[in-house]
């Protein structure tokens, strides 16, 4: 709910009664700098990575100027939303040189538990935020929510929003593209006090760290954001726009990309300053670099992302990097593990940290494995007609199609070619990047002729998107496709779920660029149906496209089953209703019979004789309290 007017004016009074004389200031006319709410926590609050006994906690320090050289903020952890029952607190003293950020990993917490927590500063108290660590036994249910691709110019981001509003969920997982650098020319929707203009720093590409820090206050000073960071602890990877060192804009610019200072290790610093994000060991085991007595958890290698996120017996929460190993980023990932002069997207090195971790997760009895991947990884585009005879693909729209070697390489070893010979299942890669709804069984031979693997056969998805036009709204498999007791499918080791993103354009915004008509019009939608319709038909391990609409994704874990469902809003209206596009299920054990499941398939909870219905969580928490928002 909305604060009461007692409450905002309680809130706003509170915020102007900075003194400017080193106690903070009140934001002035002149001040241009991108806020969501009152000075100095203008940014509000975010917590991410949780664990079962910690969790980090998140907030900036903005002034006017620079009251002192350091600045120290008191921050408290409760059991209520009114921060009656006090279970942590401290003081970090935050510094330019992290631009002037706070994170503390909290430690002493309980498992499975929902807390709040606010900060203090020159005379000024935060929003509440609310968190929630991870179970250490097993529990009824996990819920997340999926987001990818999100930029500000492009969408009004009503899907944030509604997760804000959601009451039920353990952890918010961001497959990446969190922030962007540059406005996309088919996707002028918005900008900050709506200047468009490519010489304003707020919309073009960053040239150095000031600007690149600026852009992140920008993402923060929306509202929709800013309470869904409040209301749920993340778990963030980055991809290519997060963390690109080079400038460049597809809108023409008066700048120089010459004249850029950004690297490498800049982008990858300012990303952990600004994301709630546990940073792993500079080893390369993927293990934290944890700190216990309330420090600023600096990571020692700024580069490093990949890490694991234990969810009891239920589930492990991988996140990986399949960025930063492009050439573009002039780094050589080590091959050796896959020999013939194969190119490796992962390196070595995470490969064996991620095959180990899904080994030891599936050895220990955990029912699923879920992993943050940032691009589709199933196979899409022109198929071989037989295994081995490939052919030119003009439709090249994920990394992963140049990398084939290595991903036949991890589902090979999923699949049990391994030294233990252990076979790992129930594995769902959560995955961002292509702007399209997906749904994919994980299988590496996607040829025409010879394939073990056979699919059902296609049809429209009967259910309408997020605006009249979109009907229907992409195309789906007709049943599983299995027979009785025959498993057709039996070569997936895994499904893949990716909704979509959170406004950046998909193949609609393309044709409409194209043919020089407006985005969402009635011909784009038509052509995109036809591009959807051929990529379904030729790629039988594509269980469900949808290349239209944008939004967010829920997953939710039982040990029975995980379902997955796609949430759209239309980008271009802001407050934008949640429509429920599509609903599909995977199960956790195999039961053959009269109407079977099989495991490691992804299909419309229809064909398994259920109704489409939205999931609500076994568990509600109650919302962090409202606060003042001003997005300027």
């Amino acid at each position: 709910m909305p604060p009461s007017r007692r409450e905002f004016l309680q809130q706003l009074a509170a915020a102007s009664a900075l003194s400017a004389t080193g106690r903070g200031q009140a934001a002035s006319p002149a001040f241009d700098y991108p806020i969501g709410a009152p000075l100095p926590f203008a940014h509000g609050v975010a917590s991410g990575d949780p664990l079962a006994d910690r969790v980090i906690v998140w907030t900036r320090i903005t002034e006017v100027t620079p009251s002192a050289s350091q600045i120290p903020v008191r921050w408290f952890v409760a059991r209520d939303p009114a921060m009656q029952q006090i279970v942590r607190s401290g003081v970090q003293a935050t510094i330019a040189d992290r631009d002037w950020t706070v994170k503390v990993d909290v430690t002493g917490l309980s498992p499975a538990t929902t807390y709040y927590y606010r900060f203090e500063a020159l005379g000024a108290v935060s929003m509440t935020g609310r968190t929630r660590t991870a179970p250490a036994t097993m529990v009824d249910e996990l819920r997340f929510a999926v987001v990818s691709c999100s930029s500000y110019w492009s969408s009004w981001w009503s899907g944030y929003g509604h997760i804000a509003d959601r009451n039920d969920l353990d952890l918010v997982i961001h497959c990446g593209d969190y922030l962007y650098d540059f406005v996309d020319e088919d996707e002028e929707v918005r900008a900050r006090n709506n200047v468009r203009d490519t010489a304003d720093v707020d919309y073009r590409d960053w040239l150095n760290i000031a600007e690149l820090r600026r852009r992140h206050a920008l993402w923060r000073s929306d509202p929709n954001l800013l309470r869904a960071h409040q209301q749920h602890p993340w778990f963030i990877v980055w991809d290519n726009h997060d963390i690109d060192e080079d400038y460049g804009n597809e809108l023409p610019t008066p700048f120089d990309g010459a004249r850029s200072s950004t690297t490498l290790a800049i982008t990858t610093r300012v990303f952990h300053e600004w994301t709630p994000t546990r940073p792993p060991k500079a080893d390369g085991s993927g293990a934290f670099d944890q700190v216990d007595d309330g420090r600023y958890p600096a990571p020692a290698d700024p580069t490093r992302i990949y890490r694991r996120l234990p969810y009891g017996p239920l589930a492990d929460v991988f996140g990986i990097d399949s960025q930063i190993g492009l050439p573009s980023h002039g780094r050589q990932p080590d091959a050796t593990h896959l020999g013939n002069g194969a190119p490796s997207l992962l390196g070595r090195q995470q490969f064996e940290w991620l095959t180990g971790a899904m080994q030891d997760s599936a050895r220990a009895g955990t029912v699923w494995r879920l992993v943050n991947n940032q691009t589709w990884i199933a196979p899409v585009g022109v198929p071989p007609v037989i295994d081995g005879v490939n052919l030119p693909n003009p439709l090249n729209v994920s990394r992963w199609s140049d990398y084939p070697a290595e991903r036949a390489a991890l589902f090979s070893h999923l699949r049990g070619a391994n030294p233990a010979g252990l076979r790992v299942d129930n594995n769902v890669f959560v995955s961002g990047d292509v702007h399209g709804n997906w749904a994919s069984d994980l299988i590496e031979d996607n040829s025409l002729i010879g394939s073990r693997y056979v699919s059902a056969l296609p049809a429209p998805n009967l259910r309408r998107g997020s605006t009249p036009l979109n009907f229907p709204a992409g195309f789906g498999r007709i049943g599983t496709g299995n027979v009785g007791r025959l498993n057709l499918r039996e070569a997936s080791v895994g499904v893949e779920f990716a909704p979509s993103s959170m406004g950046r354009g998909g193949a609609d915004e393309l044709l409409a660029n194209a043919l020089r008509l407006p985005a969402g019009s009635a011909a784009t939608v038509v052509g995109t149906r036809a591009i959807e319709a051929a990529i379904i038909a030729a790629n039988k391990n594509c269980q469900f496209i949808e290349w239209v609409d944008h939004g967010y994704g829920i997953v939710s874990l039982t040990a029975e089953r995980a379902i997955f469902e796609w949430w759209w809003q239309d980008k271009l209206t802001p407050g934008s209703p949640d429509v429920l596009g599509r609903q599909m299920i995977a199960w956790a054990e195999d039961r053959p019979g009269i109407r079977p499941r099989y495991r490691n398939q992804i299909d419309n909870v229809t064909a398994h004789g259920l109704a489409i219905a939205a999931t609500v969580g076994t568990r509600a928490a109650a919302p962090a309290p409202s606060a003042v928002l001003l997005a300027r």
